[in-house]
């Protein structure tokens, strides 16, 4: 009787073991279809993607490392953010709890039922996944897939996700480097865009190349694992680094196998350089504890090359100020004129401090209101223009919309800001449906 009694229990003990998986899969396949619908659940490992390798040779990382322990605030801003250099920046997160504690072993301790973000849905709902699933996934789907599920969430700090009372906030877990204090966007209010990410994944998950949005620079601190980047001047045409990729998809393994090796090839006989020589390309291959500043206007892909954990956060700063105004005059004209309208009252209260900056910001408002890194819409609208003057007065009517049209034409992209300027925030899409319903 105890020895069947002890099988039954052990068939029930097996059988939990594969329901609990099964369990795990099943939501796996949910948020799958929900984040990537044009995707078959077949087709996540079509390309085979795991079977190369996109390690980089660190030969190739050419990128300054300065110690955060060493150089200045006033000599980063003078030899790197002024200039709109990248730099590498080590012992930054030294004394970090993260640098520490950061792990799957801990997440999945403390924050195994916390729901973080991995996407959006058809509907531009926001798609979140339990720690515990993710980690999971993460340890077997993930390490096929092409391009795994990312946690790339903006409200990770928020305790309304999870049932559980939490003694650590992750945000106590890290604070931002002394370099990247300044944070003039603080200033907008609540209507500030999301500036801050935590960032976790496998092997070949990572973002599609990009411009950050709003002309802000970034920062990004690696805990764990390591990151390739590729990083291209603010004056590259978008049509070299940013090329149609089908039938592959935006992904950044898809850019690393489809787009990267032309940049590695000489395009001229006479020059011995490289197209990606020749645009002022830039190779990094980030280390664990390495921070990585990213200036404002230069376009980049990463790919994670093993699980990776970091932080990440945009920002507006006096030196990068101007540039991040009229990125924001043209893409979000609201928040653009908040953001004025405060830096006046700032150069007025602390002149010494912010009295240059909010002078700058005045000259600024004579400038056309047009994408403040993009030549060719420059001379696409004064051609339109010139075309219009000729033209009968309908046909005018129709060149003026069009570039009324243009002007609020976003050049950034980013999860929270679309292409024609829609911002994505929670607050603006709800309120999106409501008007429709109510139409």
């Amino acid at each position: 009787m105890t020895t069947n009694a002890s099988r039954i229990e052990r068939k029930k003990k097996k059988k939990y073991k594969q329901s609990k998986s099964k369990r795990y899969e099943d939501k796996i396949k949910k948020v799958k279809v929900k984040v990537r619908s044009e995707i078959d659940l077949f087709d996540w490992q079509k390309w085979k993607f795991h079977c190369k390798d996109y390690w980089i040779d660190s030969t190739l990382d050419k990128v300054p490392r300065i110690d955060y322990r060493k150089v200045s605030i006033d000599e980063f801003i003078q030899n790197y953010e002024s200039k709109n250099i990248p730099v590498v920046i080590t012992h930054a997160t030294d004394d970090w709890r993260a640098q520490a504690h950061w792990s799957e072993e801990y997440f999945l301790k403390y924050y195994k039922s916390h729901l973080f973000k991995v996407g959006d849905d058809d509907d531009d709902n926001n798609v979140y996944m339990k720690m515990k699933h993710f980690i999971y996934y993460s340890q077997h789907e993930g390490l096929k897939d092409d391009s795994p599920l990312y946690i790339f969430d903006s409200g990770f700090y928020r305790t309304s996700r999870t049932k559980k009372k939490l003694d650590n906030h992750l945000l106590q877990d890290y604070k931002v480097p002394n370099y990247f204090s300044e944070d003039l966007f603080k200033l907008t209010g609540s209507r500030r865009p999301p500036y801050r990410w935590l960032v976790i994944g496998g092997s070949r998950s990572g973002t599609g190349i990009h411009k950050d949005p709003l002309g802000t620079s970034a920062w990004n601190a690696l805990i764990r694992g390591h990151k390739r980047w590729c990083l291209f001047p603010p004056n590259t045409p978008k049509l070299l680094y940013d090329p149609p990729m089908k039938p592959y998809d935006h992904e950044g393994v898809s850019w690393f196998d489809q787009v990267y090796p032309k940049f590695k090839k000489q395009d001229d006989p006479n020059d011995p350089r490289t197209l990606g020589e020749k645009l002022g390309m830039v190779e990094v291959l980030q280390q664990p504890g390495e921070t990585i500043f990213v200036p404002g206007g230069w376009a980049h892909v990463v790919i994670n090359l093993d699980f990776t954990i970091a932080v990440t956060q945009n920002f507006c700063s006096t030196t990068n100020l101007e540039y991040v105004y009229l990125s924001t005059r043209h893409s979000r004209p609201k928040l653009g004129e908040k953001l004025y309208r405060k830096i006046q009252e700032l150069g007025k209260r602390e002149p010494k401090l912010y009295g240059n900056a909010a002078a700058s910001l005045q000259m600024l408002r004579t400038v056309p209101q047009l994408p403040p890194d993009s030549s060719s819409d420059s001379s696409a609208s004064s051609s339109s223009s010139s075309s219009s003057s000729s033209s009968s007065s309908s046909s005018a009517c129709i060149s003026n919309n069009q570039q009324k049209r243009k002007r609020i034409i976003s050049s950034t992209e980013s999860e929270t800001d679309l292409s024609d300027g829609t911002c994505m925030c929670k607050k603006c899409k709800t309120k999106r449906k409501k008007n429709t319903r109510l139409v």
